[in-house]
Formats: C-alpha cells, structure tokens, sequence
C-alpha cells in the first residue's frame, strides 16, 4: 500500500467517524473524492476498496458505496476473524444456516401477519425479476432481501439477527460463485421454484412444509451456488 492510499484511508476513516460521511448514506464517487483530496482517481479508489474489504464501506452496483453501520462494521470484523481462524467456515455456516433456515420458516408459516404477507409477497417479486435477469449482484441482494423478509415474518428479533448475519458473511467474506445465472439456466430455473414453493409453504401456513422446502433449497444452494459437497442427513423416524 502506498503512502498516499494509506493517508486517504485514513482520512475517509476519521470522517466517517466525525459523521462528515454518515451510516447508511452514499459517500462521494471516486471522481469528486480524488478531486477534493487532490489524488488520482486511482489512489481513491484502492481506499475505498480496503475500507470495503474492512466492512466499512458497502459497494452497490449501479448506485455506488455506501457507508455502513458501526454495529454492522463490528459483526464483519467478527466474520472475518472467523474466517481467518476457520478453514472449513463456509461448510460449518452452510450447515448451520440449512438448520435456521428450516425452523425459520417454521414460525414465519406459524406466525406471520397480514404485513408480513405483504413484504413477502413483495420480496418475492423481486427476486424473482432478479433471477430473471443475469445481474447476480442483484439476484444476491434480493435473495437476502427475501430470506430477510421470511426471518422477520418470525416476530423473533434473534432469528432476524442471525439470518442477516449469516448472509452477510457467506456473500461479503467468504467465497461463493460470483458468475452471472441466466434466465434460463437450469440453476437459476430450479431456485425460481423453490422460492415459489417456500413462498407458497409460508403462506398457507403450513410449517412442516415451509421446513422441508427450505431445507432442500439449502441443500441445492450448498451444492450449486457455494460448491460444497452434498451432505447425508440422518433420517427421522418419527417423521
């Protein structure tokens, strides 16, 4: 890292501390950056770039970097210190986010209200017209957006919490395929169903099987967008 880098680093650092570039808000393109700071655009840039991988800084595409929150800021930093000490983390977060998405689904069957249906139905749309397209940067946000959606549908703050945390470091800190789905890839076919299905499940109320249908749609996502080997689950016999 050059020295310039290093002090523009941390000058956008003090001032997201001052609150000159506030939580939740766009900072400045690169461009009007550079300009004030009087670097290259390219110095602004590399910056920028080490406070995104910091969890400081939040990259959207097609609306540019947004400032993120310090509780937000915190967890990352707890991520990546997991992911750092933690070889096989995605396998062990896979696993454990296919249990919570199942039980997830459960309550949000059991307990969702008429707003909930709303914001699902909602959630759903658009991510649907996301796996429409081939922008995967919007098929992620979308994605989240709706397993968000079904993890408030919970009424269970903790649910809601883990959900976004999880999700948060399987697509920011920890490798996943970043390729493009078509529309009509088998892939991007196969997760339109079970978003459907698993919206369908929720709405009808019907918990045993919202959990099933997550659980097999966790099953596919290890297997086709995160490239984990597909694991064997012990029957239940009183199932």
């Amino acid at each position: 890292m050059s020295s310039q880098v290093a002090q523009v680093t941390r000058h956008l650092e003090q001032a997201i501390a001052d609150g000159r570039y506030v939580a939740g808000r766009r900072l400045p393109a690169e461009r009007t950056l550079a300009d004030q700071l009087q670097v290259s655009r390219a110095t602004a840039r590399e910056a920028i770039g080490l406070l995104v991988a910091r969890g400081v800084l939040e990259r959207r595409q097609g609306d540019g970097t947004y400032v993120v929150a310090a509780t937000e800021r915190r967890m990352a930093e707890i991520w990546q210190d997991m992911a750092r000490n933690h070889p096989m983390l995605q396998a062990d977060l896979v696993e454990f986010r296919a249990m919570l998405e199942g039980r997830t689904a459960e309550l949000a069957a059991l307990r969702h209200d008429d707003a909930d249906r709303e914001r699902l139905r909602s959630a759903h749309a658009a991510v649907d017209a996301a796996y429409n397209g081939s922008d995967r940067q919007a098929q992620i946000r979308s994605d989240v957006a709706f397993h968000r959606a079904i993890a408030d549908a919970t009424h269970n703050p903790v649910f809601s919490y883990l959900i976004a945390s999880l999700l948060a470091l399987l697509h920011d800190h920890v490798q996943v395929s970043l390729a493009g789905l078509s529309p009509q890839s088998p892939v991007s076919q196969q997760l339109r169903r079970q978003h459907d299905a698993l919206l369908a499940a929720i709405l009808q109320r019907d918990p045993d099987r919202a959990r099933a249908v997550a659980g097999g749609h966790m099953d596919y996502v290890a297997v086709q967008l995160n490239a984990l080997p597909r694991v064997s689950r012990p029957v239940d016999a009183s199932a």
